[in-house]
């Protein structure tokens, strides 16, 4: 047993189990949520408060494991802890209908999950292996995980699904034990020359606007990823199948990350924002005018997961560029905060659209947002100098 754990130890199968199974969690429990909720009789206005609750605790949430990792030094022992009050919860979910206590435990489940990421990121880059091969079985660990909630909220109870939830956070608890030790990111670890005010970051115009395009990028987003599989089921699709468009959508994000070297650093990341919300552009304006299901299926497999899938890079670059490295990680909590907050605000505000009129039209206002972020986008003046991604 002794020989098998050292073996395990630091493998490539550890980081293979724990990123497979930390985002097969993520997707079983966040991918077809919105469609599960309203098929237990929630209303369009019910179900976008609920989902929101996730957004708004993290904001709190993420900052303070964050804290209580750089004080504890404990980034494995945090991440067991989380887990498995995450999956217990899941329990509770799944029994439970009043609003009020799903959106409590939407919110503790999700901002939980959510901080584990910062984790994950670290501890991939402390890693012998290279970035990219490890964070693709996060791919596919959450287009298995799309894959399976869509068919088990089809055929089975309730409980089945948030009982694999419990199972894939106690399989990622098994893949942590296996990696290699590393600390959480203390003030010392590459300190910065001087500690930066939240107010000097404001006062950078360029930084400003790109937070102003950030916040309308996440919106619509955001709203997206909770209502293409409502869009999906409103036009007819059954649950599972909804769970294979997800499937093969998500796959299309391996190349991106695999590749990302290849091109993240060469391109500019005001050519890349602009991409990206041009592809939202394309996603929304597509859901609203068209009532084919053959035409929205196609367009969410080719590039649902594209525009999100660049953000995340894109941020990155983004911030370094406009700000620097001394003061990166500032300037990404504060970016974070910005998505939170447009998904609270626009989340419940589509809720309350679709009620009083339709899916469709919901996404006609996404797309004139994503426009507007576009149109914002040809503003930035950001150079390219960082290379972040090589």
């Amino acid at each position: 047993m002794d020989s098998f754990f050292k073996r395990y130890k630091g493998s490539y199968a550890a980081y293979v189990i724990t990123f497979f199974f930390y985002f097969l969690a993520m997707a079983l429990f966040s991918s077809v949520l919105s469609v599960y909720l309203t098929g237990i009789g929630k209303s369009a206005t019910e179900m976008s408060f609920i989902v929101s609750a996730g957004g708004l605790f993290s904001f709190f949430v993420i900052p303070v494991i964050g804290y209580l990792n750089d004080r504890t030094r404990q980034p494995k022992l945090i991440s067991g802890l989380l887990l498995v009050v995450s999956g217990l919860l899941g329990l509770l979910f799944a029994v439970s209908r009043s609003v009020i206590v799903l959106f409590l435990l939407d919110g503790f489940i999700m901002s939980f999950i959510n901080s584990l990421m910062p984790i994950c990121e670290r501890m991939a880059g402390a890693s012998r292996f290279r970035y990219g091969s490890l964070r693709v079985w996060g791919t596919l660990g959450y287009a298995v995980g799309a894959q399976c909630a869509g068919v088990v909220v089809e055929r089975f109870p309730p409980l089945v699904l948030f009982a694999l939830l419990l199972g894939a956070c106690l399989v990622t608890i098994a893949g942590f034990v296996g990696t290699e030790d590393f600390d959480a990111p203390q003030a010392g670890d590459a300190a910065p020359l001087e500690k930066p005010r939240l107010s000097s970051l404001l006062q950078n115009r360029q930084f400003f606007l790109f937070l102003v395009v950030a916040f309308l990028f996440s919106a619509c987003s955001g709203v997206n990823m909770n209502y293409a599989p409502v869009l999906l089921a409103d036009m007819g699709l059954s649950t599972g199948a909804v769970g294979t468009v997800l499937f093969f959508s998500t796959l299309v994000e391996i190349p991106l990350i695999l590749f990302s070297h290849r091109y993240m650093d060469r391109l500019s990341g005001k050519f890349l924002m602009a991409a990206a919300l041009a592809i939202i552009c394309v996603q929304c304006g597509c859901y609203g005018l068209t009532r084919s299901l053959a035409v929205v299926v196609a367009v969410m497999i080719a590039i649902k997961a594209i525009a999100s899938t660049l953000y995340v890079m894109i941020t990155l670059k983004m911030v370094r560029n406009l700000l620097g490295a001394e003061i990166t990680t500032t300037g990404l909590s504060v970016v974070n905060s910005v998505n939170n907050l447009a998904t609270i605000l626009m989340q419940n505000a589509a809720g309350v659209l679709v009620d009083h009129s339709d899916i469709h039209t919901l996404y006609l206002v996404l797309c004139g947002l994503a426009v507007v972020g576009l149109l914002l986008t040809l503003l930035l003046k950001v150079s390219n100098r960082e290379k972040v991604f090589a």
